[in-house]
């Protein structure tokens, strides 16, 4: 390849002609013009077809163009090449993971050599993209190759570090975590934050002063701030400093809601329009088996922090289920479908879009990620609590399909939001006491409309009466998903497995009867949110 002919582009050469091209590609994207932007990108590639970098640009433009479907086609084509370089095969992990193609992302993984990249950054980068989706396995091995080459790197630690906590290896991440803070230069307020989702009693004195030093030295408003104080609010708490702990929490609350505004009135319209979308016509009843080679397929959903991880690790303990995790398959198949892309769950319009749609499209890609996962398992469960919202699509894409409603106390819920830091765009609402109270009244008549419109197809767990009664309840559970009920899955503070939900510092923890009633320590401030609830709250 000659010099004088080709311009390297993240390890391919472009040809010296079709660089204007590209130059003028990027100016259109660069002032808005991304369907323009994407057919040039795509007239490069036509020219030179081996060129990989013009249709991985081209769908990111049709993409921030609206054409999620076309977007989506592209990236599953670009999936079968293999990357010239680590830096093209990390852009090709971000593309794919905009359409959740987790499968594909470890096909793609499997052919990527990295066993010579001396590029820790790029390593850790391409490692923080893998964590997210489940794909440990690879993401362990490019954090492994960081150590080996720059054993130094603080973002390696705390990535191991990350990994290691919801893989349940506390101690590896506490010391991990712990060595990054004290060797970095700045104040990695999300590893600081980590720690205090499981603070260790002997280090509460030392890691209040750590974070209350870091809040000195961190921008006001940011979002480090809002990360530290909501650690110094678990901290506190766990102390049982309830003013200070509550002053903590009043702020990083204030700067989540100015980072991050919730719009009450689009969360209105989105359940206004899931109560008025018309039934569609099909049966209430499951059917009897499941399609050819799929598990079965169980959905587990609710509000957030309902107990939905505690119900995950006792099916994840029987021999027959795999856990998905927290994932966003399934409404990126809605996305395909709607042929829109949306940054959170579901919005008005899509609903709007999806209302008379066929989600048979939408179930197979579903239940390809299912057979997957499950890796010849027999049941498989995924458990983005959110996907509440959309149980009827659910249930027209996937017929068979199973769904676990967790229930738990409303106040118990709400406060447990209040004090969880998110960065889901799902849960803006849970910065606000009256947000909060009227997000969960709007979710649970929305699941009363859903048991009405389909009986028999949702099995509502109670979180209290489970933990008080676990073997009862789980026999309840494992019958509802067609499994024999099985003692040892109650241990979920068994070895194995990842967590990586916002209950990651207690879920191994085991099934614990204490956890209800932390309000009651704050019942003083908390009057907008009992107000909002129109319950007693005594």
């Amino acid at each position: 390849m000659s010099a004088a002919r080709f311009i390297d582009v993240n390890g391919y050469g472009l040809r010296q002609e079709l660089a204007p091209r590209w130059q003028a590609a990027i100016e259109l994207a660069r002032r808005g013009a991304t369907a323009e932007a994407a057919a040039t990108m795509l007239a490069i590639a036509e020219a030179q077809p081996e060129f990989l970098p013009a249709r991985l640009q081209a769908g990111y433009f049709l993409l921030a163009a609206g054409r999620y479907r076309q977007a989506a086609k592209l990236a599953r084509e670009l999936a079968t090449h293999e990357p010239h370089s680590l830096e093209s095969g990390l852009h090709l992990v971000r593309l794919l993971r905009r359409f959740e193609a987790h499968a594909l992302i470890e096909a793609v993984m499997d052919r990527l050599d990295y066993s010579d990249c001396r590029n820790a950054p790029l390593l850790g980068q391409l490692a923080s993209e893998l964590g997210p989706i489940g794909l440990y396995r690879h993401a362990e091995a490019l954090l492994a190759r960081v150590s080996a080459i720059a054993p130094g790197v603080i973002q390696g630690d705390v990535l191991r570090g990350t990994i290691a906590m919801t893989a349940g290896r506390q101690d590896e991440a506490d010391a991990l975590l712990r060595r990054a803070i004290a060797r970095s230069a700045t104040e990695l307020p999300h590893a600081r934050w980590l720690l205090t989702l499981q603070p260790r009693r002997e280090m509460l004195d030392a890691d209040i002063a750590g974070i209350r030093a870091a809040l000195d030295r961190v921008r006001a408003g940011s979002e480090d701030e809002a990360y530290l104080q909501h650690g110094l609010h678990n901290l506190l708490h766990a102390a049982k400093d309830t003013a200070g702990a509550w002053r903590a929490l009043e702020r990083g609350c204030a700067v989540k809601r100015e980072l991050e505004p919730y719009d009450r009135v689009a969360t209105a319209r989105l359940f206004d329009a899931l109560m008025a979308m018309p039934p569609a016509g099909a049966g209430s009843a499951p059917p009897s088996s499941n399609p050819v080679d799929a598990p079965a397929i169980v959905f587990i959903v609710g509000m957030y922090r309902s107990g939905t991880s505690v119900v995950e690790r006792v099916l994840a303990g029987h021999p027959e289920v795999a856990d998905g995790g927290e994932s966003y398959v399934f409404p990126a198949a809605l996305r395909e479908v709607a042929d829109c892309y949306r940054p959170g769950l579901l919005d008005a319009e899509m609903v709007g879009r999806l209302a008379g749609c066929d989600l048979a499209e939408a179930g197979e890609l579903f239940r390809a990620h299912a057979r997957w996962r499950a890796a010849g398992r027999r049941v498989f469960t995924e458990k983005l609590p959110s996907n509440f919202l959309n149980v009827d699509f659910i249930l027209r894409a996937l017929p068979e399909a199973r769904i676990v409603h967790m229930c738990r106390d409303p106040i118990d819920t709400c406060f447990s939001n209040l004090r969880t830091y998110f960065s889901s765009h799902d849960a803006r609402y849970a910065s606000d006491q009256s947000d909060l109270a009227d997000y969960y009244r709007r979710y649970r008549a929305l699941m009363t409309h859903w048991h009405r419109r389909h009986p028999g197809r949702i099995l509502d767990v109670d979180y209290h009466a489970f933990v008080d009664s676990p073997a009862e309840q789980a026999g309840r559970l494992m019958e509802f998903c067609g499994l024999d009920f099985m003692p040892e899955t109650l241990d979920i503070g068994r070895e194995g497995g990842h967590s990586a939900t916002a209950s990651i510092g207690s879920v191994r923890q085991g099934i614990q009867r204490n956890r209800g009633g932390a309000w009651r320590a704050y019942r003083e401030y908390l009057d907008p949110l009992i107000e909002g609830l129109d319950i007693a709250g005594s």
